[in-house]
């Protein structure tokens, strides 16, 4: 028997999850001022810098980590993928400025 139980909202933010339209799912989430949205989000987005950094971390740590060029390659992606969060975490404090 398999269990198809779906995240909470908070075990979202844990995991990291920040954008939007992914939030905007939960029902907690529509139910808070732009104020606690903006905290939530800049919450998943240290959650989820944190996780990219460790991925990258282990990657490093791999024996023989010259001689695995596709490592080289995922440590790229993962190096993307948090340039990609500090212009997704600008866009955000401009979005919610002031509020």
């Amino acid at each position: 028997m398999t269990n198809n139980r779906i995240i909470s909202f908070k075990e979202s933010i844990e995991l990291g999850k920040y954008q939007i339209d992914y939030l905007s799912q939960y029902k907690e989430w529509q139910e808070l001022d732009r104020h606690l949205q903006y905290q939530y989000i800049t919450q998943a987005i240290t959650n989820k810098r944190r996780q990219l950094r460790l991925e990258w971390a282990k990657i490093a740590n791999q024996p023989n980590f010259s001689k695995k060029p596709q490592l080289l390659a995922a440590q790229k992606k993962i190096e993307q993928a948090l340039r990609d969060l500090d212009s997704d975490e600008e866009t955000f404090m401009v979005e919610y400025a002031g509020c």
